[in-house]
């Protein structure tokens, strides 16, 4: 999830009303027609438009909205989801400022383990993570401090800084929206969900994580010896 400019403060040309679910219906369903059928991608109309914002999923059923196959299923898929889950559309607007040329994605939300970790939800991901480890942190019995050995492990603080650095990217948005609409979770970290966390560690492309991952193992594996 890209970062929200200015938090929950009031950002001058932003309509602050795509942020409130509960009233951005028409906004939502305009911008959404211009883009999807009427194909506009340049001009003005983005410019009040956040970087970030989410949709509740019901207010786009029964509008025909897309024409074109690709984001018609693209539109389905994400009401599917968002549906299952009881959570919204998140809606990421990016820019071209040369071209003056704008073009959305979209992202299911809440983020949960177990869905794949991608650039638009990285900074979620990452955000998981750094609860985690101040989890194993603050209850060491359970999979081992992995902070232990931060002091004298260099290469261990570069990591968890850098973990700390991609999860602080969901901060300005948990000024907007409740932690439950971004990100969803379980706070006693069972070893369900710390296989699903694992497991998307090992898949992220950046090679640290790799390295990071194999750390996790080796402590939680001393810890279960132990």
């Amino acid at each position: 999830m890209v970062q929200a400019r200015g938090g929950g403060k009031a950002v001058a040309g932003i309509d602050m009303d795509y942020y409130h679910i509960d009233k951005n219906r028409e906004r939502v369903l305009k911008l959404f027609n211009a883009y999807y059928r009427a194909h506009h991608h340049s001009g003005k109309l983005f410019d009040d438009v956040p970087d970030f914002f989410l949709v509740a999923p019901e207010i786009l059923l029964g509008h025909d909205i897309a024409t074109r196959a690709s984001d018609k299923l693209i539109l389905e898929d994400c009401i599917q989801r968002a549906t299952a889950r009881g959570g919204h559309i998140g809606v990421i607007k990016h820019c071209n400022p040369k071209l003056n040329y704008y073009w959305f994605e979209l992202v299911v939300s809440p983020f949960m383990l177990g869905d794949q970790v991608t650039e638009n939800n990285e900074g979620a991901f990452f955000y998981l993570l750094s609860n985690f480890v101040e989890y194993a942190k603050q209850h060491p019995k359970v999979y081992g401090d992995l902070t232990a050995d931060l002091d004298s492990d260099k290469d261990l603080a570069l990591m968890l800084r850098e973990i700390n650095r991609l999860g602080g990217k969901l901060r300005p948005l948990l000024e907007i929206y409740a932690e439950n609409q971004l990100v969803l979770f379980n706070p006693g970290w069972p070893v369900t969900e710390v296989k699903k966390l694992l497991a998307a560690l090992k898949d992220n492309e950046q090679s640290w994580c790799d390295v990071f991952f194999e750390y996790l193992i080796y402590v939680m594996g001393q810890k279960a010896r132990a």
